[in-house]
């Protein structure tokens, strides 16, 4: 007996309400998919990270190569830091010495035209390019509180943060950093498919400007602001501000979700040599080709070290971590022998080494080494440099 026209409205209400509301509580499908596929080696398994935004390149010369053999200390010295290299899970290991490579090996299957996962070494580029907005006037200053470029902040305890305490790891977010708990902030921004809903929804634990806490949270909220500023989609801004003037190859970065946001913690997908570009560039304080690419002052500005942490700059790390820094990760048994050394760091010991005093750039790629030391391959380079007199 067909039911009352009445009574089908009903049901038809009824089913509505019931699809909306699995709709309100469904899970994010792609946060249990990239949980139950992670690979059991995360780092250089680029193809996982789906989906994909192009950042696009731009044809330039390709780096120099050194026409002559290097002195007998300076070539024994490559080739141990390269054997130290190989015999710790690396994938790639790329030396220049006065603008022009004298060492570059690949591992495990990889070559000069493979993509390589940065990881946290990203941060510094979204660092590179809050600098960038500012020299174009889309950013007045670091002293800006975040709140300018997101309302959502403006009442509340996140109001009296700015761009400084973000980009000095210091703005007083909670930290969760559980790589194992399905309700982890960390958990959620790397494998979740909402990154900007997450990171604006994470709350303020203490007054910015006192602690410093390294947090993956503050680099995607720059992203946030950066695009809030600029108009521009972070994929585009990075190849148009940065990529294509240093002429590096087309590279990619890690979306939520299609044509969502992309993760600026992490994950930019780049050849060796093009992160050598990148430390090439900072050696040579933003020059590229006689052109400026980055303020001078900017990049210096971001080597200034914390207050709090004198091992970090802005988004950047401004020396070796010894052990005489309690408040981070142990890397190194000893500070680098160029005073002036700095370098890029990204999970599982992703690094761009640049040692200016000596005209050096290192870029090392690889999963997790069981033993490593920051200190190894730059000073071994350097004590060769200053034996030989080269």
């Amino acid at each position: 007996m067909p039911r009352p026209p009445r009574q089908r409205h009903r049901l038809w209400l009824l089913l509505v309400a019931i699809a909306i509301a699995a709709l309100l509580i469904l899970p994010d499908w792609r946060f249990i998919h990239r949980a139950v596929t992670y690979p059991e080696q995360p780092i250089m398994a680029v193809d996982w990270y789906q989906p994909q935004a192009t950042v696009a390149g731009a044809v330039g010369p390709p780096l120099p190569v050194a026409p002559q053999t290097p002195t007998p200390k300076f070539a024994a010295a490559l080739q141990a830091v390269a054997d130290y290299a190989a015999e710790r899970h690396s994938t790639g290991l790329l030396v220049m010495h006065q603008g022009e490579i004298v060492l570059e090996q690949y591992w495990q299957g990889y070559d000069q035209t493979a993509p390589f996962n940065a990881m946290s070494m990203t941060k510094s580029l979204v660092g590179l390019l809050i600098g960038q907005a500012i020299a174009e006037g889309a950013i007045a200053s670091v002293a800006e509180p975040v709140a300018n470029y997101v309302p959502e902040w403006q009442r509340g305890d996140r109001a009296d943060i700015t761009l400084r305490d973000l980009l000095y790891m210091q703005s007083g977010l909670r930290n969760e950093r559980s790589t194992t708990s399905p309700t982890s902030d960390l958990v959620h921004l790397y494998i979740g498919s909402n990154v900007a809903k997450t990171a604006l929804s994470i709350p303020s634990v203490r007054p910015p400007g006192e602690v410093y806490d390294y947090n993956n949270v503050n680099s995607q909220i720059l992203a946030i602001v950066l695009e809030r500023a600029t108009g521009i989609a972070y994929p585009e801004y990075l190849a148009t501000r940065l990529w294509q003037a240093i002429g590096a190859q087309t590279a990619s970065v890690w979306l939520d979700r299609p044509h969502g946001s992309a993760k600026t913690f992490c994950c930019l997908f780049a050849t060796l040599r093009d992160w050598a570009r990148i430390g090439q560039l900072l050696l040579n304080q933003g020059v590229w080709e006689g052109q400026t690419v980055i303020d001078p002052a900017w990049l210096a500005d971001m080597l200034t070290p914390s207050s709090l942490e004198s091992s970090f700059g802005k988004h950047i790390w401004v020396k070796a971590r010894t052990p005489d820094h309690p408040n981070v990760e142990t890397t190194a048994t000893a500070p680098y022998l160029d005073p002036r050394g700095f370098h890029l760091d990204g999970r599982g010991i992703q690094r761009v080494f640049v040692l200016p005093t000596y005209d050096l750039v290192i870029v090392r790629m690889g999963e997790q080494p069981g033993n490593w030391d920051d200190a190894v391959i730059p000073n071994t380079l350097i004590q060769a440099l200053t034996s030989s007199g080269q």
